[in-house]
């Protein structure tokens, strides 16, 4: 975090955009002064801590997330959200760790350390590689050797061997005991708003799950990745959830592609409410080189370089729209065909008399 002199430097260096961000920051903190629990060093905290983070990821940050403050501080001053932050409200993200690079992973977890307003439960699953392992408590204790406070608490599993993401985030959410739920890639951050203002989005809508808004983003450049033509999108890996869901739902263990929005289809397919808030709080880390591959996408997809832009520095083209339907079909298919099993399975045609009194209308 930037230290006073660091920030004093800093101001003196900004441009008018700049500056007056710096009153969107002073007013989301006056409304979180209101909270029964927030106490003055906190808040000075909070503020050094967007300033830090905004002004090191300013490229993208003005383009994608200025609508994060507007709407956090409206539901924050308007009274609504204030029976749903009696305490500090606690959420778990499980991150999945598979051979990361040091400084993403670094970036990532700082990022939920970090996290206003919130206190977080961090389930780092390890897929497989005693390494990463050790990686991960390294750069945990470099992060909390910085002695800020933080309200975080970091719990790592290590998988007996590698098996892909799916199975990976279901051994860390069988840990999950906060009432609310995310995820998190390894090389991913989260905008230090961007948990609490998803948790009074749901929690002022009422729904299961709600589908948060994400921008593919080169934390290499600090500068937007295009997704064919948008600067963003909405669900699949980004989501904040109630955690009762988990007792329906789980990633497919042998699902290595397409497991994100599989478990969001079938969610929905069996009564998982859900909303879509296309505010972008999550920035998905692509770097804009043309040998990219998704390691969650069958879909070919290709990346191609901008150079020159003052805030976009590549577009990923995936494939048509047509084989992503296509997917969803089968999937959907099967989740028909299960249902109709289980339901002969529970109505058979001819049960047995001995198994109970048959019902005859008169």
């Amino acid at each position: 975090m930037a230290a006073p002199s660091q920030v004093a430097c800093l101001i003196l260096t900004m441009n008018p955009e700049q500056l007056a961000h710096l009153d969107r920051i002073g007013g989301l903190v006056d409304a979180l002064g209101s909270l029964p629990w927030m106490e003055t060093p906190e808040l000075e905290q909070i503020s050094l801590r967007l300033l830090d983070f905004d002004s090191s990821r300013w490229s993208f940050l003005r383009v994608l997330s200025f609508p994060l403050y507007a709407e956090l501080t409206a539901l924050l001053a308007g009274g609504e959200a204030l029976p749903h932050l009696m305490s500090r409200p606690r959420i778990a993200v499980v991150m999945p760790v598979y051979a990361p690079r040091r400084d993403l992973l670094k970036a990532a977890l700082a990022s939920l350390r970090g996290q206003v307003g919130v206190a977080i439960d961090c389930l780092i699953s390890v897929d497989g590689r005693v390494e990463d392992r050790q990686l991960v408590e390294e750069l945990v204790a470099e992060l909390e050797a910085a002695g800020d406070d933080s309200h975080w608490r970091v719990s790592v599993f290590l998988l007996e061997r590698n098996r892909g993401v799916g199975l990976c985030r279901n051994r860390a959410f069988q840990e999950v005991t906060a009432p609310f739920f995310s995820c998190l890639d390894a090389d991913d951050i989260f905008h230090p708003l961007r948990c609490l203002h998803a948790l009074l989005v749901l929690q002022s809508s009422g729904v299961d799950r709600l589908n948060t808004g994400w921008s593919r983003v080169s934390l290499d450049e600090n500068k937007i990745v295009l997704i064919n033509d948008r600067l963003h999108c909405t669900g699949q890996s980004s989501f904040l959830a109630r955690t009762e869901i988990l007792s329906r739902c789980g990633f497919q263990a042998g699902l290595r592609h397409f497991e994100d929005t599989e478990f969001m289809l079938r969610q929905a397919f069996f009564g998982v409410s859900m909303q879509d808030l296309p505010i972008v709080g999550h920035y998905a880390h692509t770097e804009p080189r043309p040998d990219y591959a998704s390691l969650s996408s069958v879909c070919r997809q290709e990346v191609h370089p901008i150079s020159g832009h003052p805030y976009l520095c590549g577009t990923v083209i995936a494939e048509q729209p047509e084989s992503w339907l296509e997917i969803e079909r089968s999937h959907r298919q099967r989740y028909h065909s299960l249902l109709a099993e289980a339901l002969r399975a529970a109505y058979p045609a001819d049960p047995d008399a001995a198994d109970g009194e048959r019902f005859t209308a008169d």
